[in-house]
């Protein structure tokens, strides 16, 4: 039978996120015979940029609300005329009141089941390619294999218990899987491709590399008590081992943090990198949209429209140290002036565009007669962390790293505390996060526990959608940092894991919806 994939993007955007972030010439495919195809290298190029393309649908959208707004770190609150109510979708990520219908659960839902089906498409075609020899043949698969275990990571850790399905030739509709089903299918998988994917070079920026799959495997055995599921094994351990592997590949810290974020900037630190591009056409990065004030453009001389969005939450900003140079990094606070004529940005409300931390309701204002209601335009501090081009309309070519290295230390130190390990180890690995951001060894600690890990994490990873797992795993995910709000969040085991879509539901009624939430009808 003859199979049709669907290519909806150019062979230049297609091959954006291989290794050379090159383009080539334009050349535009609508649909694809599967029979025959990935017989060239632009093809075969062509079908994984399709399956790298699909991570820029985890963030700056869709996982990055739910972690980061779900978690202690951000906050989409609505803005005064009603800007970003939205039916009460962020209300409901804040207050921990979500729900199967609720938009950015169903979004991220989405995206992620889309990219699984975008991989397994890819897998199947490239393991009937003749083009390549069979080491090519092996390694282009096993990185395959590494973003679609990347979505499956992805998908039980905010949900729990998924479909689970890694045959395109299965046409079946999949039932529900545990949490522990799924863990152990990663596990084994991540260990199976660990070492065929391409080494960890930087010729290899961009790709699923060896790095990245011991990445995964420390993610998976750092949070495996977390998700309540059994290893086979010390989870610690072997949590310590992927990490030491990553580490040994030849990535490094960069001596300046804010290389991690650059235009363009290729990061030695970065192991599974999103390679975003101002050419982009779909899925863009537009950070600066869902952050900045709507005439924040001015005060960086271009020319986007941003939608005053997403902001800090007041009490996780005033956990940094004013001194330590990530804060002016990762926060845009205070007055914003034209950059051509100086003068002072205002509001829609003529009042002048001065970003502050705190975040007050106005009185009146309230919604559906709850503590939730509407905030100034100027509130708020906003990300800063990847900058702004003068240049910038559409699309940041700011490269995001899933997993960088930092991390790594930082997850290392973690496993080490929590496992009765080396804590002069832990604590060398801490301090070499914190001698990078400061540029000086002089706020580095004696020793570490795990509230400094937890503070490092925060001071280090702000923005990087790691808030909502962080805070699950250190036992305070109801805490909201919004504490002036008077918001409270909902408490319950449950919520550490989301309710499946009840639009997937619609689709596939073999779902079964997660312990603690209504059943599907």
């Amino acid at each position: 039978m003859k199979k049709i994939i669907s290519i909806l993007f150019t062979v230049m955007a297609l091959t954006a996120l291989m290794p050379s972030c090159t383009n080539l010439d334009e050349t535009v495919y609508d649909r694809l015979p599967a029979d025959g195809f990935g017989s060239t290298e632009i093809e075969v190029k062509a079908l994984m940029g399709t399956v790298y393309n699909t991570l820029k649908t985890y963030w700056p959208s869709n996982f990055m609300y739910l972690s980061e707004c779900g978690g202690s770190m951000a906050v989409t609150p609505t803005r005064i005329g009603g800007d970003w109510y939205d039916g009460g979708q962020y209300r409901e990520i804040y207050m921990h009141t979500w729900t199967g219908m609720t938009q950015v659960i169903r979004d991220s839902w989405s995206a992620a089941s889309t990219a699984l089906g975008t991989c397994n498409a890819t897998i199947d075609v490239l393991k009937n390619s003749t083009f390549m020899t069979d080491a090519q043949k092996t390694e282009n698969i096993a990185a395959m294999r590494g973003i679609r275990a990347f979505w499956i990571y992805t998908m039980t850790d905010n949900w729990g218990n998924i479909p689970l399905v890694a045959d395109y030739q299965d046409k079946e509709l999949p039932a529900t899987r545990s949490r522990q089903e799924i863990f152990d299918w990663l596990v084994q998988e991540v260990n199976e491709i660990a070492g065929q994917c391409p080494d960890g070079t930087q010729e290899n920026y961009g790709k699923f590399t060896k790095g990245a799959a011991w990445f995964l495997l420390a993610k998976l055995y750092l949070n495996a008590g977390a998700w309540k599921v059994s290893v086979q094994g010390d989870a610690w351990q072997q949590c310590i081992a992927a990490c030491d592997k990553v580490m040994s590949m030849g990535y490094v810290l960069e001596p300046n943090f804010k290389t991690n974020f650059g235009i363009n900037d290729r990061s030695r630190e970065g192991v599974l990198t999103v390679c975003f591009s101002e050419s982009d056409t779909q899925n863009q990065n537009q950070l600066m949209n869902r952050t900045l004030h709507y005439a924040d453009n001015l005060s960086d001389g271009a020319k986007y429209g941003a939608w005053n969005g997403v902001c800090a939450q007041p009490d996780y900003v005033k956990l940094f140290d004013t001194e330590d140079p990530r804060y002016e990094a990762t926060f845009r606070i205070g007055e914003r002036r034209n950059k051509e004529t100086g003068e002072m940005l205002t509001t829609g409300y003529d009042d002048p565009l001065i970003y502050t931390v705190d975040i007050s309701f106005i009185p009146g204002s309230e919604y559906d007669g709850g503590p939730w209601a509407a905030v100034v335009q100027e509130a708020g501090a906003r990300c800063q962390k990847w900058p702004y081009s003068t240049s910038l309309t559409n699309a940041m070519g700011n490269h995001f790293h899933i997993f960088r290295l930092a991390d790594i230390y930082l997850t290392k130190a973690e496993a080490l505390l929590r496992s009765g390990g080396d804590a002069a180890e832990a604590t060398r690995l801490v301090n070499a996060v914190r001698t990078r951001a400061y540029g000086n060894a002089d706020h580095n600690y004696d020793a570490v526990d795990l509230k400094k890990i937890q503070l490092e994490r925060r001071f280090e990873l702000a923005w990087e959608a790691w808030s909502r797992q962080d805070d699950i795993r250190f036992g305070d995910f109801e805490k909201g940092f919004w504490s002036s709000s008077a918001c409270p969040r909902n408490s319950g085991e449950h919520l550490r894991i989301f309710p499946i879509s009840q639009t997937a539901w619609q689709t596939n009624q073999k779902l079964v919806q997660n312990p603690g939430y209504p059943a599907f009808n």
